[in-house]
């Protein structure tokens, strides 16, 4: 059983909307993403079960359904190609990979791109872009960046914006779509160029 990280009380407290309201705000743009082409199609779209099998850097494996995007390409590049570059590439790298461009419009998201919010949990960006999350997982531990974002999943947030570990500036979004709110939305910015049995791909 994953062992919960020391500080999640912490997180979860400061995360109650009750006590911190200001600490939930809406996120609006352009995001593209990248994924094998069955996590793009029936029945699984943007469902994050991806991550729900493996786990993530702001997702914990066997619980967070987690949709991960970034906000411009280079950033998405260095992050698809992070392991291959300092590991060495493997075949799992050279899988066909499906890019699509979305107009993603959250109600209430988590920004941690934000220093009031960085101050409220008592983190800095520096401990959010070097935490090992795999090694903390292998491990059974929960990782510091899973356990904020574990906090804000309980808490009933549609997601969260991240700076990017990856590429210097980067900003990603990592949506929880079990938490969606009527009124989101998550379009395609170009449908008909996916293949045609892809068309209707509507999260």
């Amino acid at each position: 059983m994953t062992t919960a990280h020391k500080d999640f009380p912490h997180f979860f407290a400061t995360l109650d909307p009750s006590a911190h309201p200001g600490l939930f705000t809406s996120w609006k743009g352009d995001v593209v993403r990248q994924a094998l082409p069955r996590w793009l199609s029936t029945p699984f779209r943007l469902t994050g079960l991806g991550s729900v099998l493996k786990g993530g850097r702001w997702s914990v494996r066997g619980l967070m359904p987690t949709v991960y995007a970034s906000t411009d390409p280079a950033t998405l590049a260095d992050e698809a190609n992070y392991k291959g570059l300092k590991y060495g590439w493997t075949p799992a790298d050279f899988l066909t990979q499906l890019r699509i461009g979305m107009h993603w419009e959250l109600q209430r998201v988590v920004d941690l791109t934000l220093p009031a919010t960085l101050a409220a949990l008592k983190v800095c960006t520096a401990d959010l872009m070097t935490c090992d999350w795999e090694a903390e997982q292998i491990a059974d531990r929960e990782a510091l960046t899973q356990a904020i974002a574990r906090a804000a999943f309980e808490r009933l947030a549609e997601g969260l914006v991240v700076p990017s570990a990856r590429h210097p500036g980067g900003v990603n979004i990592a949506y929880f779509p079990s938490h969606r709110l009527n009124g989101t939305l998550l379009e395609l910015l170009n449908p008909d160029a996916l293949p045609p049995d892809m068309h209707g791909l509507d999260p």
